[in-house]
């Protein structure tokens, strides 16, 4: 995977060269089974354990919605997962050739005043886009020849 440029100031020296990609079929169980897979090659690469916590929330979550809502209906379909080390952050690029996002672009985060808000009033979902928004940088979203592709990062120092 090659990260996008990074034009903010000079990065560090990379910690690590260390890189994985993985095709993952759309279903909840392969969804899990690759969480726990990358997370046990990132542990032993000593990184930082929130920094892991934010990657596998992240993750989940978008891979999840793929498997609801890109593939929804669909017979079969995969999930292609590049995740890399470098930069002091994890680098990560998923694609998919389900359904593409609607109107083209990343929803937007859903923002709850909970305290003028009674519990009965909240609704059951749509949280987990504000959850992805908050916990990554340089979340991006493109619809090429039909696969979708969403870019982020994890920054290890956060």
């Amino acid at each position: 995977m090659t990260p996008e440029p990074v034009t903010q100031g000079d990065l560090p020296p990379p910690i690590l060269g260390w890189s994985q990609s993985a095709i993952i079929g759309a279903t909840s169980a392969e969804v899990s089974r690759a969480l726990t897979g990358l997370r046990g090659n990132l542990i032993r690469l000593g990184l930082p354990e929130d920094a892991l916590i934010r990657l596998e929330l992240v993750l989940a979550e978008i891979m999840n919605n793929v498997v609801e809502h890109a593939y929804a209906g669909a017979d079969s379909g995969d999930m292609t997962l590049e995740a890399s080390v470098h930069g002091r952050a994890i680098w990560c690029h998923l694609r998919d050739k389900g359904r593409a996002m609607p109107g083209g672009k990343l929803p937007c985060p859903r923002r709850y005043d909970l305290d003028a808000m009674r519990m009965d009033d909240l609704p059951e979902g749509g949280f987990g886009w504000g959850l992805i928004h908050d916990l990554t940088q340089g979340l991006s979203y493109r619809r090429v020849a039909e696969e979708n592709h969403v870019r982020f990062r994890i920054d290890l120092d956060s």
